[in-house]
């Protein structure tokens, strides 16, 4: 009886499995950077669509607003609309004199080890006055590359989105 031999030798196997680890660890990082990159953009359209709204507001009523109900945008999924601070989706947005910040939730619905997005109405450095002003901080070592990716410029210590 003449025996054949079929199938791979270890060595084979092996060979396969460390070139899809050698992939993988490639290409899970790449992902990650993808997936915050693309929140940090659902991010920044969220604070501008409530920013834009802000200062209709502001011009109709001469005061900044305080909560997300009397604005003229509504979100399906924003938690206690008639707070100062509410959440949407993965976002915790907070309405301030001067702006609106809106920072990334952890996992434990806080915003340490994050990184926020803050709009100011008018904003003065020096002798300078800047209006409509979006600032990126990080509150980890981690999320540094995002708010100097997103960034055009920088200003007391900021990162400038825009300008």
């Amino acid at each position: 009886m003449k025996y054949t031999k079929s199938g791979f030798t270890l060595i084979e196997l092996l060979a396969v499995v460390l070139i899809i680890a050698i992939l993988t660890s490639i290409a899970v990082p790449q992902y990650r950077r993808s997936v915050q990159r693309a929140q940090a953009m659902e991010m920044m359209t969220n604070l501008r669509t409530l920013f834009d709204s802000a200062k209709r507001y502001r011009t109709a009523n001469s005061e900044a607003p305080l909560k997300l109900t009397g604005l003229d945008v509504s979100f399906f999924d924003a938690t206690t609309p008639d707070a100062s601070s509410f959440n949407i989706g993965n976002f915790h947005y907070s309405f301030m004199n001067d702006g609106i910040s809106a920072c990334l939730l952890s996992n434990r619905n806080t915003f340490y080890n994050t990184y926020c997005f803050k709009m100011y109405y008018t904003y003065t450095s020096g002798s300078k006055k800047y209006k409509d002003l979006m600032v990126c901080s990080s509150m980890a070592p981690k999320y540094n590359w995002l708010c100097e990716a997103l960034s055009t410029s920088r200003l007391d210590g900021m990162n400038v989105i825009g300008s």
